[in-house]
């Protein structure tokens, strides 16, 4: 038989102020399996629980239902303070209407009307739960971590340092993931091989910690605390325990690699003059890979784009995948695949520039130019863009052309556009 008893807060004026916790009990103790319901100023106080007790005991409840708070906050005291009378912390139930009622409904009667359905919904979902018991099962102390990259290998000698055993995988033949690959690290640029070789060399000779490399996680069964994983070692060829990575074993090995021959490289068709000046901006680098967002930004800020041709001229030419020049172009802002203007103007849109008349200066320069923000003039001669802030809201409204700064207003925009249009 259903027993369930109502114990609503007002939470000082938190909920009373808006919700009307009188016409809420009264509307509750009309529910179907509701005994009893209750307000309290406090109910999470020490009084309040005892209030909550005192009624489990006297109205032989077996379901608890109390609307305060989030369940963030108190639900564990609330489960705690039942159980402590003789019911299953599993038959209670926390209806919020702080958070989802009182303090986003400025209107009384609104307020109350949504508590009485969020009291509605929780009396009907408590009535369904069943007692629970909690159990305790034996688990394995130990850990598996999928990826020996920089992000692993701190979580495993994090781990493996407070005591616990740790299993490394790590599909590749070492550990070090992507930041074994870079020269710094953003934002401080210190060495990237200064901070992860030790962490490497540590997670190798950690008591608790078991690096599976060049190894794969095949299957993962089980649950919590009693997982059971089968991981596939690759062959190493070599015994391992005797292996003193002196290399010898290179001039000894039977397998040969003989070398595919590839067609002689056809790079793209780039007039003499853009090969010469190509040339000249990656032999500044010493056609390094490392060195590809360097040569980017000067044949940039050479051609004001990036043209197709010349990215795969650069990507032949220092050895880096087309998709990977393609990756860095297109990730930063500053590099453009498409041609632009000898002079970019941006206008600012921030809040200041905005209540100036920002957006009748940015109309004005549209029509005077015959193009709309983002694009460029046909003569290649300006490019036109919006920015959210310049920094310099005490000018407003603001124009930037190239790395000038101006105050302007419509009626100067024609005699800003021909000063530099006659400079080009």
């Amino acid at each position: 038989m259903q027993r369930i008893g109502v114990f609503i807060c007002h939470c000082g004026i938190n909920i009373a102020s808006t919700i009307d916790v009188k016409d809420l009990a009264c509307y509750v103790k009309k529910l179907p399996g509701v005994v009893t319901a209750e307000d309290y100023t406090y109910m999470c106080s020490e009084p309040g629980q005892d209030l909550i007790r005192e009624h489990i005991k006297k109205y032989n409840l077996n379901k608890v239902v109390v609307a305060s708070c989030s369940p963030t906050m108190h639900e564990v005291t609330f489960r705690e303070v039942v159980k402590s009378a003789g019911v299953n912390p599993f038959c209670f139930e926390m209806a919020n209407i702080r958070e989802q009622c009182s303090w986003v409904h400025p209107d009384k009667s609104c307020s109350t009307d949504k508590a009485k359905a969020i009291l509605s919904a929780s009396v009907s979902r408590v009535r369904l739960l069943e007692p629970l018991q909690e159990k305790t099962v034996s688990v394995t102390p130990s850990v598996l971590i999928v990826g020996g990259g920089i992000a692993g290998i701190q979580a495993s000698l994090d781990i493996a340092n407070g005591g616990y055993k740790v299993y490394l995988v790590e599909k590749e033949p070492s550990v070090g993931g992507r930041m074994s690959q870079l020269d710094k690290t953003f934002p401080t640029l210190d060495c990237s091989a200064c901070i992860l070789t030790p962490k490497m060399s540590e997670v190798g000779r950690h008591p608790n910690i078991e690096l599976l490399s060049y190894s794969e996680v095949e299957d993962v069964s089980g649950y919590i605390g009693n997982f059971t994983v089968t991981v596939k070692k690759k062959p190493r060829y070599v015994d391992e325990e005797k292996c003193t990575g002196c290399g010898d074993c290179i001039t000894a090995c039977p397998v040969r690699y003989e070398p595919i021959e590839r067609p002689p490289i056809t790079y793209p068709d780039v007039t003499e003059e853009e090969k010469k000046n190509l040339d000249k901006i990656i032999d500044k680098y010493g056609r390094e890979k490392e060195s590809l967002i360097q040569i980017l930004q000067d044949i940039n800020l050479k051609y004001r784009y990036l043209p197709s041709v010349m990215l795969k001229y650069v990507s032949l030419k220092i050895g880096v995948p087309l998709s990977r020049v393609y990756h860095v172009a297109t990730f930063y802002p500053a590099f453009s695949l498409v041609p632009r203007g000898k002079h970019t103007i941006k206008v600012c849109m921030g809040t200041a520039c905005h209540t100036r008349g920002a957006p009748i200066i940015l109309e004005e320069i549209e029509r005077q130019l015959g193009i709309k923000s983002g694009e460029t003039t046909k003569d290649l001669q300006f490019t036109l863009e919006t920015v959210n802030c310049l920094g310099c809201c005490a000018l407003a409204p603001v124009v930037v052309v190239d790395e000038d700064y101006h105050s302007i207003t419509p009626s100067k925009v024609e005699k800003l556009l021909k000063k530099y249009q006659k400079e080009s």
